[in-house]
């Protein structure tokens, strides 16, 4: 035997009704509900496979329990029930209750926390670009013995061109010790 439940959850003061869905082969014959260690609310309706209980409270919570059988044999399903309490009626609040004394001084580190990553991210952001512009523009100075190489693409072009070119040996000469 198959048993299913469909349920139906209800507050204290509202109704309930369970209806049980038993399959099996052959069919069951007899569909039943019992309270387990308990009998069943006085005034609970049993219509077949139905359970319906009006009026809920919390003396109802306990364990329901649907008896199908056929002349195989039995088998049952259990509802654990448990009444919560009404929901009280109250009239929506004017302000937040959560906004009391901590409220401000969280929302005083959300923004300072907001302002440190701003920061860091454009200090992040101003090291890659000026990293960038230095890697592209750096400073190119001509030796002594490459002054006036114009022609030259750069400063290691012009060292390498002028390295040969000298026959002025009147030319005074640096060295560095």
């Amino acid at each position: 035997l198959i048993i299913y439940i469909y349920i139906l959850f209800s507050l204290e003061g509202e109704n309930l009704e369970l209806t049980c869905k038993a399959k099996g082969k052959p069919q069951p014959q007899q569909v039943n509900w019992v309270k387990v260690d308990d009998d069943v609310p006085s005034h609970a309706v049993i219509t077949g496979t139905d359970l319906y209980i009006e009026n809920l409270n919390k003396s109802y919570n306990g364990t329901y329990r649907c008896v199908a059988s056929n002349s195989v044999g039995e088998s049952y399903d259990d509802y654990i029930l448990y009444v919560y309490d009404a929901a009280p009626s109250t009239e929506p609040a004017a302000h937040d209750s959560r906004a009391g004394a901590g409220a401000q001084r969280a929302v005083d580190h959300a923004v300072i926390g907001g302002v440190v990553a701003m920061v860091v991210f454009a200090m992040l952001c101003l090291l890659i670009i000026l990293g960038r512009y230095f890697a592209r523009h750096k400073g190119t100075y001509f030796t002594h013995e490459a002054k006036g190489a114009d022609d030259a693409a750069d400063a290691d072009t012009a060292i390498i061109n002028a390295e040969g070119g000298h026959n002025n040996s009147d030319e005074k000469k640096e060295y560095y010790i």
